[in-house]
């Protein structure tokens, strides 16, 4: 069910991605991703950075990656993390096998801590983040201006 994505994966990745970037404040982007920015998504997540789907079959209900935390060679064993659900699937549990195989990754290539910047009142993501043992380490307040309103970003950290 949790495997590396794949280039045949990237309209569905960017179908997902897209309603959230336009629709939603479950991230702070609000442009989507064109067929080609898709493509120099995925070719930027390597084996230290990767990025996962959730399958079935053909369908990808989910997706998740580690990026680095900060371009500075003293943040390099900090990453973080991402994951988007596909509507229908939310509540479901794919979310938890999406970050579970993140942290198991992060782990595996020897990272250090994980952050996860997470818009204040999504709720879902906050939970999830926290059931899989990260805390709250900070808030920015009205740090992002998305769909007419101010928003504040959450910081969340599991040390691994």
């Amino acid at each position: 069910m949790i495997r590396a994505a794949r280039e045949t994966d990237n309209p569905q990745i960017a179908a997902i991605w897209n309603l959230e970037a336009i629709g939603t404040t479950a991230t702070t982007d609000t442009e989507p991703r064109s067929a080609q920015a898709q493509q120099a998504w995925l070719a930027v997540h390597g084996d230290a950075y990767p990025a996962l789907v959730a399958a079935v079959g053909d369908e990808i209900l989910g997706f998740g990656a580690l990026a680095p935390y900060r371009p500075k060679p003293s943040y390099a064993r900090t990453v973080e993390d991402s994951v988007y659900v596909k509507a229908g699937w939310r509540g479901k549990g794919v979310g938890g096998l999406i970050l579970d195989a993140l942290i198991e990754h992060a782990r595996a290539r020897d990272h250090h801590s994980m952050i996860a910047r997470i818009i204040a009142d999504n709720e879902a993501s906050l939970r999830l983040h926290e059931r899989h043992g990260f805390g709250r380490v900070g808030r920015e307040r009205e740090a992002a201006l998305k769909l007419g309103r101010w928003l504040d970003v959450l910081t969340l950290q599991r040390m691994l």
